[in-house]
């Protein structure tokens, strides 16, 4: 079973229909993210990639 599969089934009552909504909507994460500027000649190609990749945030180890 995937993720999708379940796109149709109804929410439980007592959940939340922002939640619900949320848990419902498919991803489109190709739209979501800015476009990269093409790399000037001199760049290294792995430097330039590893610098794309966005790091998440974990609020669990961010000190406040």
């Amino acid at each position: 079973m995937s993720e999708t599969d379940d796109l149709d089934r109804q929410a439980p009552v007592e959940a939340n229909e922002a939640d619900a909504a949320e848990q419902r909507a498919a991803l489109d994460e190709v739209a979501d993210g800015p476009v990269a500027a093409p790399l000037p000649d001199e760049a290294n190609e792995a430097d330039a990639a590893e610098q794309r990749l966005e790091v998440p945030v974990d609020e669990d180890d961010y000190d406040r």
